[in-house]
C-alpha cells in the first residue's frame, strides 16, 4: 500500500507543476512564436484579427491643380485731381471784345466796336489776370511779378462826313499804335500797375501813354477788378486830335484856333466783373469813365460839339482750347 501512495502523490504534484511550467514557458516566448505554436497545434485556418491587420490604403486622386492663395489687395492710391487739359502742348485763349464808346475822343456820340485778341500759355501755368481795356500785348520778359514786351493798340478816326458839325475841320485818320508795355504785380494776383507807351504809324501821329492800376479780388467763379486810368499825349498827338488850325478856322469859323501842348489827356476809372463758366468759357462785363482835362478839355471841338465826360461799356467772351504737339 505504501508504494501506491507515493505514486499517487508524484502524479498529483506532476499534474499541478507541469501545466504551470508549460503555461509559464508559453507566456515567456515571443508573441509570433506563440501564434505559430498555437496555429500549428490547432491546425486551423489563421484568422486575421482586426487590430493586427495592416492599415488599408485608400486611393484618392490628386487634384489637377492647386489654387494659389489670393494675393492681398494693393493699397488704392488717391486719384489725382482731374485736369481738363492735357499737360502737353499750348493753351490758346481767344477773346472777343466789344465796346460801346465815344465815336472819337471828346465826342458825345457813341459807336460800337469789336475786335479779337489771342493769348498763349503752357498747361499748368496759372493764367494771369488782364483787364478788358488792356491792348494786345506779348510778355517777352517775365520775372518775379514783372513783365514787359511789345504792345499794339487800335485807335479810330474822326471824319467830317460822319460829323456834319465838323465840316471843314481836318480829319483824324484811324491808326495803329505799336509800342511797349511794362507791368508789375505790387501784391501778387491782387494789385497790378501797368504802363503802355505807344506811337501811331502815321506821320501826324505822336506818342501816347496809358498808366493804370487795378485792385483784383476773386470769389468762387467770379473775379472783380477796379482801378484808375490816366492817359497822356505829346504835343503832336494833342494837336492832331484836339487842335484847330488856322485853315480849319477859315473853313469853319465856329471853331476858334486851338493848339494844345503835351500833357494829361484824361483821368478816370475802369472796372470789370468776370464769370468763369467752365475751364473753356469765361464772360466779362466791363466799363469805365474818363474825364478830359487840360488842353483836351479846352478844345473848341470838345466844348462846342462834344463832352468832357467819356463813358465806355462792353462785354467780352473768351474761349480756351488746347493745341497739342
Amino acid at each position: 500500500m505504501r508504494p501506491l501512495r507515493l505514486s499517487s502523490a508524484v502524479f498529483a504534484v506532476s499534474a499541478v507543476v507541469l501545466p504551470a511550467l508549460l503555461v509559464q514557458s508559453v507566456e515567456a516566448a515571443p508573441r509570433h512564436e506563440r501564434q505559430r505554436h498555437v496555429h500549428k497545434s490547432v491546425k486551423k485556418k489563421p484568422v486575421a484579427h482586426r487590430h493586427h491587420a495592416p492599415p488599408r490604403h485608400v486611393y484618392r486622386p490628386a487634384p489637377r491643380y492647386v489654387a494659389a492663395p489670393a494675393p492681398m489687395p494693393a493699397p488704392v492710391a488717391e486719384p489725382a485731381a482731374p485736369s481738363f487739359f492735357s499737360p502737353y502742348g499750348w493753351l490758346i485763349t481767344v477773346n472777343a471784345k466789344t465796346f460801346v464808346s465815344p465815336r472819337f475822343t471828346g465826342s458825345d456820340d457813341y459807336s460800337f466796336i469789336a475786335f479779337p485778341t489771342v493769348s498763349f500759355r503752357r498747361p499748368g501755368e496759372t493764367p494771369e489776370w488782364s483787364s478788358p481795356d488792356d491792348n494786345i500785348s506779348f510778355a517777352a520778359f517775365s520775372s518775379s511779378g514783372f513783365s514787359a514786351g511789345p504792345v499794339v493798340a487800335y485807335r479810330g478816326g474822326r471824319y467830317d462826313r460822319g460829323n456834319r458839325e465838323l465840316w471843314g475841320v481836318h480829319n483824324v485818320r484811324w491808326t495803329l499804335e505799336p509800342g511797349v508795355f511794362g507791368q508789375l504785380w505790387l501784391i501778387p494776383d491782387t494789385l497790378r500797375a501797368r504802363l503802355e507807351i505807344r506811337r501811331g504809324f502815321r506821320g501826324e501821329d505822336g506818342f501816347v501813354a496809358l498808366l493804370g492800376a487795378d485792385w483784383v479780388t476773386r470769389w468762387q467763379d467770379f473775379t472783380f477788378a477796379i482801378g484808375p486810368r490816366f492817359n497822356f499825349a505829346d504835343a503832336r498827338s494833342m494837336r492832331s486830335r484836339f487842335g484847330v488850325t488856322t485853315a480849319d478856322f477859315l473853313a469853319n469859323p465856329v471853331y476858334a484856333p486851338h493848339s494844345p501842348g503835351a500833357g494829361l489827356v484824361s483821368a478816370g476809372l475802369y472796372t470789370s466783373l468776370t464769370y468763369r463758366y467752365s475751364p473753356e468759357w469765361a464772360f466779362t462785363l466791363h466799363g469805365g469813365y474818363d474825364r478830359l482835362t487840360g488842353g483836351a478839355a479846352s478844345s473848341p471841338i470838345v466844348r462846342q460839339t462834344g463832352s468832357r465826360n467819356q463813358f465806355t461799356v462792353g462785354v467780352a467772351a473768351s474761349y480756351t482750347f488746347q493745341l497739342s504737339r
